[in-house]
This record gives C-alpha cells, structure tokens and sequence, in this order.
C-alpha cells in the first residue's frame, strides 16, 4: 500500500492540466536595465545596471554598489527593511535596509565552520537561508551571532532557486520542489520535469521552464500553463496577483486572472 500511494503521489505532482490560466496586460514599460530583480509591497521597483542595484520608489532612485564585491548575484527582497544580496564570487552576503544603505556584511570566508553559499533567501529577526554546497544543506542563519539555528538533511542536488516568507522555506533542484517549515523539517517534496526557477507569491507559485511559466496553487498538486505571448522571459517576478516579466527591453505587467 505504502508503495502504491508514492506512485500515485508521483504521477499527481507532474500533472499539467489542460486549460491555461489567462492573463491580462496591464501596462508595458520600457526600460534600460541589465537585470530586473522585483517590486515590493510599497510598489518599488528593484533591478541591477551593471554591478549597481537600484530602487525606483516614485520617482526617486537610489543606488547600492560594493566596489570590493563587485558582481551581484541574486536579490531578496521579501523584506524590504533588510534587503539580501548575495555576492556569490566573495562568499559573501550583504543586509541593506530600505535606502540601501548597509546594514551588515557577512563574509563566509571569515566565519567557522566554512560554508560556500550559492543561493539565499530571507527569514524573520535577523536570520536569512542559505544553501551551503559543501554539504547540500539549506541552513537558516543568524547573521547577528554568526551561527546556524537550523538545518535540513541533504538534498543531494544543486538548488537552483531558493524562496522563503516567514514560516516556509521552497528549494528547487533539478528533479524536485522541497518544502521545509522555519524548522527545516521536510513538509513535502514534489517532482517535476524541466522547471528552472519559481517565484512564491502569497498563495500561489509561479514556476519557469525555457520561456514558459506555470501556475501552482499551494495546497493543491495541479500546474497549470500561463497564457502569455511566446516571448522572451530574462526575469520574472510576482507580487499579489501581478506577473512581472522582463524580456530585456520591456517590463510587462500582467494581472494574473486566477481566484
């Protein structure tokens, strides 16, 4: 019996249904960016022009670079009071609080046991997680006492995205979703086939294959495409029921028409 509800668990989790989620276009904007990175709750739009990030909050741009760290290679932005940049090269993360202006540096390089962290994602308090490739760990990390609160066993594959809200941590691998709670207890582990990325709103993910997007409802095992126009997808982002896509050119917002 045991063995017969894994296949079935199997057979549920890769299931696309037929019928596409439509969408409707908002607005189109075009913009001369290097990489769009999201917007907040407070409508702030984050991106990178070359090693710098900046925020467009009405009208108003600031900017964060690092000369020392250089290339920046992933954005969290779940807290928009202590935003995380990881600057994957140097090992090492940086805080920002909501003027980008540095809150804190944490260089692994510097820190006992050593850890080589290749994705982020942002938690409560002081604490972010990371994925640690020496031993293919996702450990919630206290920045304040340089110290892991908690771990999970080994996922035995690359993340290749990390997402987080305050209660929840996903992790993406080539073969499977994971979902572990604050604790880092294994809540659920659901394969797929080909997704190379996903984006976790409120009460719903959006994951990427190629240059197609996929709806998934929490709680429910059902992926369903999203209608867009064949183009090209560089970055993507949600926040409420709105897609971001950036094409490299255009920002398109899209009203995701989905209950």
């Amino acid at each position: 019996m045991r063995f017969t509800l894994i296949i079935m668990f199997f057979v549920t989790a890769i299931l696309i249904a037929q019928n596409p989620v439509e969408l409707n276009l908002i607005k189109k904007d075009k913009v001369n960016w290097s990489k769009f990175m999201g917007q907040d709750r407070f409508e702030s739009k984050y991106y990178l022009v070359g090693d710098d990030l900046e925020k467009l909050s009405k009208g108003e741009i600031v900017s964060y670079s690092n000369i020392q760290f250089g290339e920046i290679d992933q954005v969290d932005i779940f807290n928009s009071l202590k935003i995380a940049l990881l600057h994957k090269n140097y090992n090492t993360i940086a805080i920002l609080d909501n003027r980008l202006a540095e809150i804190s540096i944490v260089n692994f390089n510097m820190i006992s046991p050593y850890r080589a962290i290749t994705k982020i994602a942002n938690s409560n308090e002081n604490s972010i997680w990371i994925f640690n490739t020496l031993n293919f760990q996702l450990e919630l990390f206290d920045y304040n006492i340089e110290k892991t609160i908690h771990s999970t066993i080994p996922i035995n594959e690359n993340v290749l995205a990390l997402q987080s809200d305050y209660n929840n941590v996903y992790a993406l691998s080539k073969s499977y979703l994971y979902h572990y709670n604050y604790n880092g207890s294994l809540i659920s582990k659901i394969s797929h086939e080909g997704f190379d990325d996903f984006k976790l709103a409120d009460n719903f993910i959006v994951f990427k294959k190629n240059n197609l997007l996929f709806y998934k409802a929490l709680g429910n095992e059902n992926i369903e495409v999203l209608k867009i126009q064949k183009k090209i997808i560089k970055q993507f982002f949600v926040m409420n029921q709105t897609l971001y896509i950036y094409d490299g050119e255009f920002l398109y917002n899209y009203q995701i028409l989905k209950t």
